[in-house]
């Protein structure tokens, strides 16, 4: 553990140093030389590549190939700096979370956002030459010994040919969107990242903490800190509910325009690049959405048997992401080592390698669980490309639901880690498989953890967990993805206010949730981090998919016994070389756009919560 820890709950604080030995290491400066050379390099051939797209049709199959052959080498230049500027985004990112008023680390961001963009740019020749060659000549690209470990990321990304626009405007997107987009996102960052609020703790003693202390507060199983808290976020949002409604409106209307503009051949909608981002077809996200809305009486009725447990009609607002009440016994707070005890177990159940894994994490000090007032919000699984070594970041307080997201951030580093071996060009598995790993973590943690229950108290506090996502991915997100969508649909014809994103937000908060809740959270579209993410947008969806997906898994387990191991293993290992529909195909034999893969994925579900409507029934009995 680093000797930098908060000691009640003896959370650490993460090593970076056998990565680079702080923001002014002299290495960081020499490898942004090495990427601005390959850039350089990458330049002077370019104009050979922007000539033939001017007269592709004239050129013979033999000159193509020339180019496709100068292809080779330029591909391995940006795959070279891609590797070195990834790996300083990682470590530039990882320390401004850490405190995101440190503006030397905003400041190497921002240079090397700037270096991004001049590589993406130095690159684009390249990308649109290979995405317009005739067929023949693509073909003959891909039988270069450089680019065999990426054959399918480039038919992947061919795919997007009839939606690019010309050399020049892509530049222009590419250098504009330093001012555009990322700059936006920046703002909710820096709104987040340095307001403070004043608020009261249990034993009433008044202090001032940041938007990740109040969010995690909102998971507290005490009612008045909870209700403290989410009324802390609403006065702190509202203050600056015009940024926000400014920011989401500028990100949308960048989106829509771009999108606008690539649709000079077929028409392009605002959910194709997430869509083709996330490597789902719009039938297969339909069928799903349409399945859990058909079945969103599980997410309402677990809401209503847990308002029971704590006396209440229906959850307030504050109340859908609390940990379990008390039960009649004291409040306990697991404490860090505890936390990696549990997981490294539950963990170990499934493969002795997946339990080690969990312990190696902790003993090299891959993650960063500390509660810091200028820490930002949220919790996310990072890693370093070059050493293929992970990273997880979180603000952890001890309760159940900080365990449960703990082991969610843990899933996600094992994946990375049983890809390690592999080329790197084969790792980049889009977002609705890694939220595959992520969830089947949480899901073997939380029935590990409910076998192992002593009494009938505890029994209901973990099953409040499990109970607890069946909302939080069947209504919540449902609620996120369909309130984006409309606002996107709307927003073509105009921008909206801030009462306007609210009077949206409750009104698709109703259809989702129905009586479940008191009231909507108007304010949730402020308050969510997901929505201000500039890249990818619609940052939601990908959670309910890898939900449903790691419950179908998780059946494969149970099925499978000791063969299941290899098979989750290898599962993950395709998940950067396939498409989901692929994936689903040869692992399952079956479609993901039609219904029964979806329904298959809603039976444990149901299992679960008729689990815990029977101990709910008994412990008020």
């Amino acid at each position: 553990m680093s000797a930098h820890s908060s000691p009640d709950l003896q959370t650490p604080t993460w090593e970076m140093e056998s990565e680079y030995s702080g923001l002014d290491a002299l290495q960081l400066a020499e490898e942004q030389d090495q990427i601005r050379k390959a850039v350089q390099q990458m330049e002077s051939h370019a104009e050979d590549f922007r000539a033939a797209l001017n007269q592709m049709e004239a050129l013979s199959e033999e000159a193509l190939q020339v180019l496709a052959e100068k292809a080779w080498k330029m591909m391995g230049l940006e795959h070279e700096a891609e590797l070195l500027l990834d790996n300083q985004l990682s470590y530039a990112y990882m320390v401004w979370s850490t405190n995101a008023r440190d503006q030397d680390a905003k400041t190497l961001l921002e240079k090397l956002k700037r270096l991004r963009a001049c590589l993406t740019q130095a690159g684009q020749p390249v990308d649109l030459f290979l995405l317009h060659a005739p067929d023949a000549v693509f073909d003959y690209f891909l039988s270069g010994e450089a680019v065999q470990n990426s054959q399918f990321l480039l038919r992947y990304r061919r795919r997007l040919s009839k939606r690019l626009l010309s050399l020049p405007e892509e530049n222009l997107i590419t250098s504009l969107s330093l001012d555009g987009p990322n700059a936006w996102g920046n703002l909710y960052s820096n709104i987040t990242g340095s307001v403070s609020y004043e608020i009261e703790n249990e034993q009433g003693i008044k202090e001032q903490v940041g938007i990740a202390r109040l969010q995690s507060l909102l998971g507290e199983n005490s009612e008045p800190m909870r209700k403290k808290a989410y009324q802390g976020l609403e006065t702190v949002f509202s203050q600056h509910e015009e940024s926000c409604a400014a920011i989401l409106n500028a990100l949308a209307g960048w989106r829509l325009e771009t999108c606008k503009r690539r649709s000079h051949t077929e028409p392009v909608s605002f959910l194709d690049e997430p869509l083709h981002h996330n490597r789902i077809s719009r039938q297969t996200l339909d069928t799903m959405m349409q399945v859990v809305k058909e079945h969103r009486a599980f997410g309402q009725k677990s809401f209503h048997l847990m308002a029971s447990l704590i006396d209440k009609p229906r959850l307030d607002p504050w109340d859908v992401n609390a940990s379990a009440p008390p039960f009649g016994h004291a409040r306990r707070h697991i404490r860090f080592p505890e936390a990696i005890d549990l997981i490294e177990e539950a963990f170990g159940k499934v493969n002795p390698e997946m339990g080690a894994f969990v312990r190696m994490m902790a003993d090299k000090c891959w993650i960063d669980a500390a509660p810091a007032s200028n820490k930002t919000p949220g919790a996310y699984c990072s890693g370093f490309p070059r050493s293929r070594n992970p990273r997880v970041f979180m603000t952890y307080l001890g309760s159940y639901v900080d365990l449960i997201v703990l082991a969610h951030e843990l899933g996600h580093a094992f994946h990375s880690w049983v890809m390690r071996e592999m080329p790197i060009e084969q790792t980049h598995y889009p977002m609705t498989l890694a939220e595959t790993a992520s969830t089947f973590g949480e899901t073997v943690v939380r029935d590990f953890l409910i076998q192992r229950c002593q009494t009938p108290q505890e029994k209901l506090e973990i099953l409040w967990q499990e109970i607890s996502s069946i909302p939080r991915f069947t209504l919540n997100i449902p609620t996120r993805y369909e309130f984006e969508k409309r606002f996107y649909e709307q927003r073509a014809e105009r921008s909206f206010s801030p009462q306007n994103f609210s009077e949206l937000m409750s009104t698709v908060w109703q259809e989702w949730h129905g009586d479940s809740t008191s009231a909507a959270d108007a304010m949730f579209w402020a308050t969510k981090l997901h929505f201000y993410i500039v890249e990818p947008s619609f940052y939601n969806f990908p959670y309910t998919f890898g939900y449903l997906f790691s419950q179908g898994i998780y059946a494969e387990k149970e099925a499978r016994g000791a063969d299941f191991y290899p098979f989750y293993v290898e599962l993950l290992r395709d998940t950067g070389r396939m498409t989901a529909e692929e994936l689903v195909q040869k692992h399952f034999g079956l479609d993901l756009r039609e219904p029964e893969f979806w329904l298959r994925c809603m039976r444990p579900l149901e299992r679960n919560l008729t689990t815990f409507d029977q101990a709910v029934k008994a412990w008020l009995d």
